[in-house]
């Protein structure tokens, strides 16, 4: 049971630490990005290890626990972080407000 928890909480933070690396390469920041990838590749590395491991052992439950986490950790990021593209884009878009002639 430990290690579905650990699996899938690794599976959200990467989730999340890869919607970070989006926003941080289109806002430009370096330092931000840098260690974001760090932490990135530690998530990913301890996921995969831990997924692989219980597939060898012929737990296929755990196939189930990494797309749970994976489909949670990118709801939650797109829910509970800023979209400046988004943004912007509703910003350019809205309709040009026209005087009405009799």
């Amino acid at each position: 049971m430990k290690i579905y928890v650990l699996v899938f909480v690794f599976q959200v933070f990467f989730n999340i630490f890869k919607t970070m690396e989006i926003k941080y390469t289109y806002e430009n920041k370096l330092k931000p990005l840098l260690i974001n990838s760090v932490w990135i590749n530690l998530v990913g590395l301890g996921s995969t290890y831990f997924s692989l491991e219980r597939l060898f052992a012929s737990d296929w439950l755990i196939i189930l626990v990494y797309i749970g986490g994976s489909v949670f950790g990118k709801w939650f990021a797109m829910t509970h972080f800023e979209n400046y593209e988004n943004k912007f884009y509703e910003i350019f878009s809205k309709p040009k407000k026209t005087k009405k002639t009799l």
